[in-house]
């Protein structure tokens, strides 16, 4: 009999048609998730997704000095998935933290607009309408066509802010090329050209589970985990190395099938084949200012999931979900007394990340953008010779929605590659 390699498992996902539990009945996968075609193959290079039961020994004080009983209790689905962060891989996922409806790419073009001229400064200037009423936000990627200088269309540019008549100045990383002649035909899109855009809104909140298998091919044993909500996200950023991204999830039950019955998504979508990212490229921004001396960055979204026993069902009822806490950490080379002074002062900064897949002008891109967190310390280690770190643990804030091109929310995230 073959034993099972670790090479040989895949993991697939499917969203649930409706995110609702039922509080006395387990779902029925047949059914309720839409049958066993479709889902997605997802990269990944690890997962702890197990099931967990609680479980109750005899204390009955006994003359013969032994234990007479052990039994199962409620039982979840507990555990992560964890990989390398990459375009349009884990945004469904990070939709789901959210609670949110993802937006679609906002095309707009010279019938909106009128005219644009660029500035090698950094800045693309509108002759006409207003960019934010329009739909454009801090932390779009957004991208030209048809301009008459060639080197401007096809490229990402992140959009940093908005100033001028009707926020008609959208200042943009990297800077474009100079051109001061008006361009009267052209048309510019968010997300890239197609991708999405997800905040933690404020109210509306839409509710999603999924059904998480595991097959191991080898041995052809499946292992469906059901009713799965995201409990929230974790990104690391280290200075050097591949991004990271790691989801916990928590499920109600585990059906487990070999043979014919395995696996259960018969028909999955391939893995998706974008770039891993790579924090070395890309930019991060803080308070406003391009910084150049981070080493590295984590996020963390954690909503809390808690699952409550009840008497009379092995199953628990719901899983609820807490409030949004975004947290993080940001370490960087010590050069001056600014970002102590952010610990000291208590200063309400912002973070805008740029992440992309590859040095390409057109590269798949991530971008996050926290408009809103307040520094918890700041840590300067005095060791060894060389360069000395400052660490910054941070707490997220919801934005209050004021400045130009913010949402009021604590997080908005914009992935060119999803779908």
């Amino acid at each position: 009999m073959s034993l099972s390699e670790g090479v040989s498992r895949s993991i697939r996902f499917k969203k649930y048609a409706s995110g609702a539990i039922t509080a006395n009945a387990l779902a029925v996968s047949a059914t309720d998730l839409d049958g066993s075609s479709g889902g997605q193959i997802l990269r990944r290079v690890a997962s702890t997704l197990n099931l967990a039961k609680d479980t109750y020994q005899s204390n009955e004080v006994r003359t013969d000095r032994q234990i007479q009983d052990f039994r199962h209790g409620v039982k979840r689905a507990t555990g992560n998935v964890s990989g390398e962060l990459s375009p349009g891989t884990w945004f469904d996922f990070i939709e789901a933290a959210c609670r949110a409806t993802k937006s679609s790419a906002v095309s707009l073009s010279n019938t909106d607009l009128t005219s644009v001229v660029s500035d090698s400064a950094g800045t693309f200037t509108f002759a006409g309408g207003d960019p934010i009423a329009l739909g454009l936000r801090t932390g779009d990627i957004i991208r030209f066509a048809s301009l008459a200088t060639s080197a401007n269309n096809a490229t990402n540019f992140l959009v940093t802010g908005f100033s001028g008549s009707s926020n008609r100045i959208v200042s943009v990383y990297p800077a474009p090329v100079t051109d001061a002649v008006a361009d009267t035909s052209f048309t510019v899109t968010s997300n890239g050209t197609s991708g999405k855009a997800v905040f933690i809104p404020s109210s509306g909140f839409v509710s999603r589970k999924f059904g998480v298998e595991i097959y191991s091919s080898d041995v052809d044993v499946s292992q469906l985990f059901t009713e799965c909500r995201v409990g929230g996200f974790t990104m690391q950023l280290p200075a050097t190395g591949m991004g990271t991204m790691e989801v916990p999830f928590m499920g109600r039950d585990m059906e487990v099938a070999d043979g014919g019955s395995a696996p259960f998504f018969v028909a999955p979508s391939a893995e998706t084949t974008t770039g891993c990212i790579a924090a070395v490229n890309g930019l991060l921004r803080l308070n406003g200012s391009t910084i150049g001396v981070i080493t590295g960055m984590n996020i963390q979204m954690n909503l809390n999931p808690s699952s409550d026993a009840v008497v009379g069902q092995n199953f628990v009822p719901e899983i609820f979900l807490g409030r949004a806490s975004v947290t993080g950490q940001l370490t960087a080379f010590f050069q001056d007394k600014t970002m102590i002074n952010y610990f000291r002062n208590e200063t309400e900064i912002s973070v805008l990340a740029y992440l992309t897949a590859s040095s390409a002008a057109n590269s798949d891109a991530i971008s996050v953008y926290l408009p809103r967190l307040k520094v918890g310390g700041a840590d300067v280690a005095t060791t060894g010779e060389g360069g000395q770190q400052i660490t910054m643990p941070f707490t997220a804030l919801k934005g209050l929605g004021t400045a130009l091109g913010d949402e009021a929310t604590t997080i908005r995230v914009v992935d060119t590659a999803a779908s």
